[in-house]
């Protein structure tokens, strides 16, 4: 989960070409459990051509583990859990164990998936660790490395160069590399937003329930080792950045899936593999799990109380002469050194600043300013699932129709939230989106320049 960016949520809104389709589930949970896959500039084929690129260059960098047993078990464990993934799930699936005492997992796009031997050690029985795993198909099926690759992709360059790069017939991984997106244990691909942690954690739900297995396994596995094992659930954490809330949301997905079962917890093949993986000898010492900075960065200069104008394609607004402008085909972004961080998921999202976008209605439809500033809301919800509503008004921005929404989310600075004063303005090519946003610890110094900057909006 990461602060709003609307060069990266409200691109595909402005770009209504861009909306993702409804994957097609089981009647049992499709109304119960989101299925949507964001939007994706790969397909599914590309998908699997990156995760086989990605893989080679992960498993050069990761050991893995050679004890058959263990990684025979882990295979045949996963393969089970696939037929019951939701949607599409047939890809080229591969389940490996890595040598590394850190318990974390991760997924490749296109079904690479990699549970560290710490998992299997951590454990109590075999549900917990397919929870993990089930959650691991969850980004697979969800597609959430290759969307991840999308956002950031969007915000480099214009729709236009997209297919030239993603039609090319050389390896994908060589591509992306010039757009600074690698393959290896850090890349781009294996960092997940809170967003789509809580998405995955649906899915895992889902998946074992339907398999047979206790359903509370998988959050409650998670809550445990975080408070069990704080310093080997670092890694995880730092990849897997913890949805709020985590345990109550599985505790009441659960009754609607369906009535309890005779769950199975345990088998004897996990505890045979448990011990096998406690019998070994310590993991190479080098690099064996993908990792984030924990850092704090700096917090940007204040903003400058001289303005200068920027002109936009249908608008006008003012900014702090110590701001910059970061233009792309989705929007604007205005910005102080530094206003920009690395989110949770490991992409960039904005902390400080203002957003602009524009919200275009499909073809030969008259959408209310009403109705289109809660699908902006309902837009930007859908990767920022603790996004809240504080209060709305109406008003005019220089005589044009205009709705003010301000809004509480989840800051992209470890720990913090933000508020987000998001102001929706009707204009002759559809509606402007402009989004104030700064840290709620700050909020109230940049108010000042926030408020200077929308009375000198001008609207088209």
């Amino acid at each position: 989960m990461r602060s709003l960016n609307l060069r990266k949520m409200l691109a595909p809104l402005a770009l209504s070409l861009m909306s993702a389709c409804l994957a097609a589930v089981p009647a049992l949970a499709k109304d119960v459990v989101d299925f949507k896959p964001g939007f994706n500039l790969f397909s599914r084929d590309q998908d699997i051509q990156l995760g086989r690129e990605a893989s080679a260059e992960v498993e050069k960098e990761l050991p893995l583990v050679k004890d058959p047993q263990v990684a025979r078990y882990v295979s045949d464990l996963g393969m089970r859990l696939t037929k019951f993934a939701p949607g599409d799930a047939n890809y080229p699936w591969s389940f490996k164990v890595a040598d590394s005492q850190e318990i974390n997992a991760f997924a490749l796009p296109g079904g690479g998936i990699y549970v560290n031997r710490g998992v299997l050690e951590a454990a109590d029985n075999e549900a917990e660790v397919a929870g993990v795993i089930a959650h691991e198909i969850g980004h697979v099926v969800m597609r959430h490395g290759t969307h991840q690759a999308s956002q950031v992709m969007l915000a480099q360059m214009p729709l236009a160069i997209f297919g030239s790069i993603l039609g090319q017939s050389t390896s994908l991984g060589a591509q992306l590399a010039q757009l600074g997106i690698g393959l290896g244990v850090n890349s781009i691909l294996l960092k997940n937003s809170r967003g789509a942690e809580s998405q995955s954690d649906q899915i895992g739900t889902y998946i074992l329930y339907q398999a047979g297995y206790n359903p509370h396994a998988m959050a409650d596995f998670f809550d445990i080792i975080q408070k069990k094992y704080p310093q080997r659930t670092m890694e995880f954490f730092s990849d897997h950045p913890n949805p709020e809330n985590r345990v109550a949301k599985v505790d009441a997905l659960i009754p609607q899936l369906g009535p309890a079962r005779d769950w199975k917890t345990d088998s004897r093949e996990f505890q045979l593999a448990k011990a096998d993986t406690l019998k070994m000898p310590p993991p190479p010492k080098g690099k064996t799990a993908p990792t984030a900075s924990a850092s704090m960065p700096a917090a940007p200069a204040a903003p400058s109380s001289r303005l200068v104008k920027y002109q936009g394609k249908g608008f006008a607004i003012s900014l702090p002469d110590n701001w910059k402008v970061q233009e792309s085909e989705g929007g604007v972004i205005l910005a102080p050194a530094g206003g920009n961080v690395a989110g949770a998921g490991g992409d960039s999202a904005q902390a400080y600043g203002a957003s602009i976008s524009r919200y275009v209605p499909p073809p030969g439809r008259r959408v209310k300013l009403s109705q289109a500033t809660q699908q902006v809301i309902d837009s930007l919800r859908n990767t920022n699932p603790n996004l809240r509503v504080v209060r709305q008004s109406k008003g005019r921005v220089k005589g044009r129709a205009a709705y003010s929404t301000m809004l509480e989310n989840d800051s992209p600075l470890q720990g913090q939230k933000e508020t987000d004063h998001l102001v929706t303005v009707s204009g002759r090519d559809g509606v402007l989106v402009v989004v104030f946003i700064a840290p709620q610890s700050a909020y109230e110094s940049y108010r000042p320049t926030f408020e200077e900057m929308l009375k000198g909006l001008e609207v088209r």
